[in-house]
């Protein structure tokens, strides 16, 4: 189970390692989703990382001039 502890001004979830492991939740970024019923705790996606076009790049052409000797 979880636990929600007093952090300075704040409070905070204490989750057990066993259940961090099991979620992958590791060194993970976390989103939080208020739901009518509680709390879902879910890792950042993260989607398409190096997908971001590179508008510096002139695409290279290549000329044949395979019939030329």
């Amino acid at each position: 189970m979880a636990q929600i502890i007093k952090i300075g001004n704040s409070q905070g979830i204490r989750i057990p390692k066993p259940l961090i492991s099991l979620a992958n939740l590791e060194n993970q970024e976390l989103d939080f989703v208020v739901l009518d019923s509680g709390l879902l705790i879910t890792s950042k996606k993260k989607s398409r990382v190096g997908w971001q076009l590179n508008t510096d790049i002139t695409e290279s052409k290549v000329t044949w001039e395979w019939w030329k000797n």
